[in-house]
């Protein structure tokens, strides 16, 4: 077995906010995505030092938290904010059109649950289907640079697949509405 190798800093604070994410909405149904801006710790904290606790981060750490320029941390998005005025889409990539990033994103995220039927998982003995009706959760992230990461989990699965891209389309689509919006 090969060690993968080791995240580039940028990579490793999206990947840490993708698994926030997909805490964050772990137990819930997703009937519609979830979009989450992603901002700087360390611009967050410079513009209200107040926010350090709101963060989890304590006082005395929160000098070195400010120092780390690549932590992350996801905000979510009303769903005025993220589709704008009217119902939500419940396509991601319908959602992605109309996205108005804030400000404050460096990156976004999205966070969903798509039909199984539409996706195929390679298992360990070829191509397996997934079961009809059944749905993958999703969490992709993006930032304005060009670095993405993308979290699947299986039905019933107990953990996720992590990895650059899993959902190119969803992760290409990601990108350039950040680029757009910026």
């Amino acid at each position: 077995m090969t060690t993968p190798d080791p995240l580039d800093a940028p990579t490793a604070a999206l990947a840490a906010a993708v698994l926030e994410v997909a805490r964050h909405v772990a137990e819930e149904p997703l009937p519609a995505p979830r979009w989450f801006a992603l901002a700087r710790v360390s611009e967050l904290l410079a513009a209200s030092p107040s926010l350090a606790s709101l963060l989890g981060v304590e006082e005395a750490a929160a000098g070195e938290s400010a120092a780390d320029e690549h932590a992350l941390t996801p905000v979510e998005l009303d769903d005025a904010a993220a589709a704008g005025p009217g119902t939500a889409p419940t396509d991601p990539l319908e959602g992605l059109a109309s996205i108005a990033w804030p400000d404050l994103a460096v990156g976004g995220a999205l966070a969903c649950d798509l039909a199984a039927s539409a996706w195929t998982v390679r298992a360990e003995e070829g191509q397996e289907t997934l079961p009809a009706g059944s749905t993958l959760r999703i969490v992709v992230a993006a930032l304005e640079d060009g670095t993405t990461w993308s979290a699947v989990r299986r039905p019933g699965g107990d953990g996720f697949v992590l990895g650059e891209a899993l959902v190119p389309e969803l992760s290409s689509a990601l990108l350039q509405s950040l680029r757009e919006d910026g």
